[in-house]
């Protein structure tokens, strides 16, 4: 009975083993290799309030992690974007789309197409740089993550 015992255990840690390895980022691609980003800065208004538009182009079948994502969890591997360089502003994430998932817990991701917004808190003196992190999985694995800073002019 033991010697059954010790197979099964033996079996099941191989195949715990497997789904780990499957589930280890694919081949070392990086997020931005399904993730594209695109920056776009409007005109100032009347009191210099400018906005850029961050457009995201998420290729079919991939999806990042909304901010915030609904799950404590996913927290770590939310989408972020920083301003660099001193610039000063809000960043207005969309909602996403909400994923029901009874192993994890629910979250939202973006999909598709998105656009995250940045308030810049006053008129710039040139190019703003901003940083872009994130994280493109499918249903069956995650690329490693990826920082893109974009330049805004």
């Amino acid at each position: 009975m033991d010697s059954i015992r010790q197979t099964t255990n033996a079996v099941l840690a191989v195949l715990a083993l497997g789904v780990f390895v499957a589930a280890l980022p694919a081949q070392g691609l990086k997020s931005d290799s399904v993730v594209k980003i695109a920056a776009e800065a409007g005109k100032p208004d009347a009191e210099g309030n400018q906005v850029i538009a961050l457009a995201l182009t998420i290729e079919k079948g991939w999806h990042i992690y909304a901010n915030p994502p609904g799950n404590d969890d996913l927290k770590p591997v939310a989408t972020t974007v920083t301003l660099q360089g001193g610039a000063k502003g809000e960043v207005v994430y969309p909602a996403g789309k909400q994923v029901i998932d009874p192993v994890v817990g629910n979250y939202r991701v973006y999909e598709g197409t998105e656009e995250i917004r940045v308030k810049l808190a006053s008129e710039p003196n040139g190019p703003v740089k901003i940083q872009a992190s994130f994280q493109a999985c499918n249903d069956k694995s995650c690329l490693q993550p990826s920082k893109v800073t974009l330049e805004a002019k």
